[in-house]
């Protein structure tokens, strides 16, 4: 009897070695491309989120300290204060600040939009405030968001 020593892979297994590597390949470059597009995603919400807490809360904390609120045009917004004057107005679509008329610089990132800003001045007998309405833009045609965010400031009386 002639034992032969076989030695290598048969066509069969060979096959089914390199289907269950493209298997895996498969999957593993599904999961990349979903880590790498929820990056993106977050990193657009991120910017929308960083723009719109920096520029709520200056003009938040600069209404409060306001002696008077002027809203020149629905963009923008003038406010009186003891030691001079507060401007934020839309440009190129970036918020701005301008303090006693030299621009301070911008409110929003430059990689976010400002869609829309709207300043709506309100009083009563007794209280004087402002009322923000803030769309942002970010991100690309794959992953563009936008956001909405408002909020109102009364003045603090002096």
């Amino acid at each position: 009897m002639v034992i032969k020593n076989k030695k290598g892979f048969s066509l069969i297994e060979i096959l089914v070695y390199i289907s269950i590597l493209v298997f895996m390949l498969a999957i593993i470059l599904e999961v990349v491309i979903s880590i790498t597009r929820s990056d993106r995603i977050i990193r657009t919400m991120r910017n929308i989120e960083n723009s719109t807490i920096l520029s709520m809360e200056r003009i938040t904390r600069e209404v409060r300290q306001a002696d008077s609120i002027t809203v020149i045009e629905p963009d923008v917004l003038v406010l009186e204060k003891e030691d001079g004057t507060v401007e934020f107005y839309l440009s190129n679509s970036r918020l701005f600040i301008k303090e006693n008329g030299v621009e301070i610089g911008a409110l929003t990132a430059s990689s976010t939009r400002v869609a829309d800003i709207t300043f709506t001045r309100f009083a009563s007998s007794t209280s004087e405030g402002v009322r923000v309405k803030l769309t942002l833009e970010s991100g690309t045609t794959t992953n563009y968001r936008t956001e909405n965010f408002y909020t109102s400031v009364i003045k603090r009386n002096k």
